[in-house]
């Protein structure tokens, strides 16, 4: 039965900078894989969009897809230069993704960055991008009822679809959805860029909506022009109006034409199912637990933990290593957690001085503390389903997937009750009865240690251990509800 049951957009285009299996950095990439096959599944029909990255070309063998080129090159204006756009396409979870290719932009190792700075023409490589998902539009002549777009790197779309590539005005009129997954990454840069959009000359002065400070902001442009913007929390979508969360568009988002909704994400519940999970060595169920154990074990001893039978909570963290995601509580904690009867396992990569951390902590404690730095799929799920407890302290977090991976697989999470962690994790001591992880009483390591102790203690209460495990991993994290959502948000946009 489908969960939709009005009137449905009869075609949708979902744009966005990345997406798996294609290329991806983050959550972003998990969603825009998801979403839109949800929706397929549906009966809605989705085509995706983004750029052509290298990472693309080289993950066809092992992502199971083949990019093929199409016959259209399209001329795309950046301020007096053409800049042709080479139009690629893949048939992939029932629906098309088209690509943009332009080797000068997109044919580089990273998406976004080098280890230490952005790249310094990204201003041009999303405004080129964008520029060229309207020239698509319009190149394949059938109309789309909603573009969808997500993050900085689409949000001057709705102005183009508006004005046009070269600022002379459009016909067609699509309804446009903006989704925010992160408020801090906004794409501002110097107005003195404003020429390269070929939009008209008084776009700054005339039209708050691209203004920022006397900047270019993309994610403003897009909050603004959009006809309907949700995040994805209802808590984020809450926070984002103050200042402390904001980001400086507090104001912006508090006076948009309608207030900014709260949709939270899904996960691919295929990939991530402790069932048929083909990264671990033996799957288990929610009524049949005892692989869990055998998963801790094999993990302790790929980890290289010395003694892998000592009875010790594991608690486990994959992340990207920077301050947003509460690594500086973390450290400030560790000195008290190692010296607890416990194990702990992190997998990730980010800024040079978390690095230059876990390398220290590795020979600090080289028993009880196992830094992997890097990315490793596998790894990821068969931590998640060997580890005990996952640790996501959050500074802030629009909504998170790793504590919804962590409740899939009966590992409870330890999190920051901020904006989508507050949203899907029920904390224990405030509800024994439909408690499924902790929640920090306040954003500090004393607190965080807190959490550890208490969770330490139920471990070793295992006929309550279980319980808690099997109400974890009973709640639905699917992408289905999701999905319901964002179609009714599209008629919203629609109407």
């Amino acid at each position: 039965m489908k969960i939709f049951m009005s009137p449905m957009p009869s075609r949708v285009l979902f744009v966005c900078s990345e997406a798996r299996p294609f290329a991806s950095t983050g959550g972003l990439a998990d969603v825009s894989g998801a979403l839109p096959a949800e929706l397929i599944r549906e009966g809605v029909p989705v085509d995706r969009v983004m750029p052509l990255y290298r990472k693309v070309l080289d993950g066809q063998e092992s992502g199971g897809y083949r990019v093929e080129r199409t016959p259209m090159t399209l001329s795309i204006p950046l301020g007096g230069e053409e800049i042709p756009a080479e139009i690629h396409v893949t048939e992939y979870s029932g629906g098309l993704t088209y690509f943009i290719g332009c080797e000068e932009f997109f044919d580089r190792t990273e998406l976004y960055a080098l280890p230490h700075r952005e790249y310094r023409d990204n201003y041009h490589r999303f405004l080129f991008f964008q520029k060229s998902v309207v020239a698509l539009v319009d190149a394949l002549g059938a109309p789309y009822d909603v573009v969808h777009l997500n993050d900085w790197q689409t949000g001057m779309v709705p102005l183009f679809l508006q004005h046009g590539i070269r600022g002379t005005g459009r016909t067609n009129r699509e309804h446009t959805v903006m989704t925010v997954h992160n408020l801090a990454y906004q794409g501002i840069y110097p107005s003195t860029g404003l020429y390269h959009t070929n939009l008209p000359g008084n776009m700054l002065s005339q039209y708050p909506e691209l203004e920022y400070y006397g900047n270019i902001n993309f994610l403003k442009a897009g909050l603004v022009t959009a006809d309907r913007v949700n995040t994805v929390s209802p808590t984020y979508a809450e926070e984002i109006l103050t200042p402390e969360f904001g980001c400086g568009l507090e104001g912006v988002l508090e006076y948009l034409k309608t207030p900014v909704m709260g949709i939270v994400n899904g996960v691919d519940t295929k990939d991530w199912n402790p069932e048929t999970d083909k990264h671990l060595p033996v799957t288990y169920t929610r009524r049949a637990l005892k692989g869990k154990g055998t998963c801790k074990e094999k993990l302790c001893k790929e980890l290289g933990f010395e003694s892998t039978k000592e009875d010790l909570p594991l608690f486990v963290v994959v992340t990207r290593l920077v301050e947003q995601k509460g690594l500086e509580i973390l450290k400030q904690a560790m000195e008290h957690f190692m010296s607890l009867p416990v194990r702990f396992a992190l997998l990730g990569s980010g800024q040079a001085e978390y690095h230059e951390w876990v390398k220290e902590a590795n020979q600090r404690w080289p028993d009880t503390f196992k830094g992997i730095l890097g990315y490793d799929s596998g790894l990821s799920h068969r931590m998640e389903a060997g580890g005990d407890f996952f640790l996501m302290p959050s500074r802030f977090e629009p909504c998170g997937l790793n504590q919804l991976y962590s409740l899939r697989y009966g590992t409870l999470p330890i999190v920051n009750p901020t904006g989508g962690l507050k949203d899907t994790v029920v904390d224990l001591r405030n509800n024994p009865d439909k408690g499924t992880g902790f929640h920090l009483r306040s954003y500090t390591s004393e607190s965080l240690l807190e959490c550890i102790r208490d969770a330490s203690a139920l471990y070793h209460q295992k006929a309550e251990l279980r319980k808690v495990r099997q109400r974890a991993m009973a709640v639905d994290v699917s992408w289905s509800k999701t999905a319901g959502e964002y179609l009714k948000l599209y008629e919203d946009a629609m109407a």
